[in-house]
C-alpha cells in the first residue's frame, strides 16, 4: 500500500495546492506580462516632420531642421541610457535605434523637398528678372 492511496489528508492538500497555484498563475501572469511589455516598449517624443507645403514652411524647415536633429540625438542618448535599467536591454535598445533612424530618414526626405522647393523658386526668381 502506497502513501498516495491512503485515505487522509493528502488528497485534499494536493487539491488545495493545486487551487492555491493556479490562483496565483491567474494574479502573476498578467501582471508579469504587463511588466515585460512596459520594460520593452519605448517610444520617442522627436516626431517626424511633416512635408512642406508652401515656400514658407519649406524656409522655416530648413531653418529649424538643425535645431530638431539636435534634439533627436539628445533624445536618442537619454532614452539608450534609459534602456539599461530595462530587463530587455537590447530589445530596447533596437527599438531606440530603430525609431531614431526612421525619424533620421523621414528629415532627409522632407529636407529634399524643401530644398527643392526653394530652389526651384530661386530659379524662377532668376528666370524672371532676365530679359530673354
Amino acid at each position: 500500500m502506497s502513501f498516495q492511496s491512503k485515505q487522509g489528508i493528502v488528497p485534499q492538500l494536493r487539491k488545495s495546492i493545486g487551487v492555491r497555484v493556479q490562483g496565483l498563475f491567474t494574479l502573476v501572469l498578467p501582471a508579469f506580462a504587463l511588466v515585460l511589455t512596459a520594460c520593452s516598449t519605448v517610444q520617442l517624443q522627436a516626431s517626424k516632420p511633416l512635408a512642406p507645403n508652401t515656400l514658407e514652411q519649406a524656409r522655416a524647415y530648413v531653418a529649424e531642421r538643425e535645431r530638431q536633429l539636435e534634439f533627436l540625438e539628445y533624445e536618442l542618448n537619454e532614452q539608450s541610457r534609459a534602456c539599461y535599467n530595462k530587463f530587455f536591454v537590447s530589445s530596447c535598445l533596437d527599438d531606440v535605434r530603430l525609431q531614431g533612424a526612421q525619424i533620421r530618414r523621414a528629415h532627409l526626405e522632407v529636407q529634399g523637398k524643401a530644398e527643392d522647393m526653394i530652389r526651384l523658386d530661386e530659379y524662377a526668381n532668376r528666370r524672371a528678372r532676365t530679359p530673354n
